[in-house]
């Protein structure tokens, strides 16, 4: 199958309970809404999300032998559009990663993991075949692999630049220690990297937008967009660095909207378009995905959210 976007990295099957705060712990039970059970974890949203944006979409992840690794496959095919999911390696020796989701009144969410096979995940995992025809090849989860962060993602990633394909990365919060020096390998051979502010700030030991991204910058990255939640992004690269407002919606549940962001703007660079209007994209589908609970729901195709872009102010 010949591909727009190769995704690699977490997907997990997510329980989404709300609305719950921190008084749930001080009672017996708690009733709350319909609790529903939706595919979750960053290279899955993107790579549904990507789908009914119109790409061709592989998704590359682990999942177990046991009933929730038959789920995942269920809840991809439903939520998105012909995804190659041959790419999703099979583990036998742990569970399918699951995630319960715990939503505030707010929309602020809370995690807790079972890890699973998606801690096992790595280089050997990925048929680089795949990345033959590909246009972008994107790892959604980067400090969340032990095995596979540092040298198998630089690996990956060198692969895939070596092949003329567009190489993006996003974060989640440096659990294992990996640090800067564990993925310097990967930032090398990375085109976009975008990590949120939180996270950024935690690897690079600065506090301002501007001086975190020139520490990325510093170790080989092409571009780099700092996620700011609903102030949208700060973009920096050699020649220019220009901030993109977040867009003005209901907030229900934050769950997966910066993996929304990157499936905007993974189609913004495929469409051609210029630096500001992926970016501008990106935050357009992030603010659309927190008016539902889920996140991959929300977003339904690119015509609603150029609808959307034309109908909302930014703040």
């Amino acid at each position: 199958m010949i591909v727009d976007v190769v995704c690699v990295g977490l997907s997990v099957v997510n329980f989404m309970v709300h609305p719950v705060d921190e008084s749930i712990f001080s009672r017996d039970v708690t009733v709350v809404s319909p609790i529903s059970m939706l595919q979750g974890g960053d290279a899955a949203n993107q790579a549904i999300v990507l789908s009914k944006l119109g790409n061709k979409v592989a998704l590359c992840s682990r999942r177990g032998t046991d009933m929730f690794g038959d789920i995942m496959l269920d809840l991809i095919a439903k939520y998105g559009i012909d995804i190659d999911v041959s790419g999703i390696a099979i583990d036998h020796d742990v569970g399918t990663s699951v995630c319960t989701v715990l939503i505030r009144p707010d929309g602020h969410r809370n995690f807790c993991v079972y890890k699973g096979a998606i801690n096992n995940l790595c280089f050997e995992d990925i048929d680089l075949s795949i990345l033959e025809h590909a246009k972008v090849a994107s790892v959604g989860g980067m400090f969340h692999f032990p095995v596979f962060d540092g040298e198998g993602m630089g690996k990956f990633f060198a692969y895939a630049r070596e092949r003329g394909v567009i190489t993006v990365a996003d974060t989640k919060l440096d659990i294992w220690g990996i640090g800067l020096e564990g993925v310097r390998k990967s930032l090398e051979h990375l085109d976009y990297f975008f990590p949120s502010y939180d996270e950024a700030a935690a690897i690079s030991g600065e506090t301002e937008p501007e001086k975190i991204a020139k520490v990325f910058l510093d170790a080989g990255v092409g571009h780099v967009g700092i996620k700011l939640g609903a102030d949208g992004c700060f973009m920096k690269d050699a020649k220019q660095e220009f901030y993109t407002p977040g867009m003005s919606v209901d907030v229900v549940d934050t769950t997966g909207a910066g993996d929304n962001f990157m499936a905007g703007f993974i189609t913004g660079l495929i469409k051609g378009l210029s630096l500001q209007e992926c970016c501008k994209l990106g935050a357009a589908a992030g603010a659309i995905c927190v008016s539902e609970v889920g996140a991959n729901i929300a977003v339904k195709s690119f015509s609603q959210i150029q609808d959307f872009m034309s109908s909302n102010v930014t703040h």
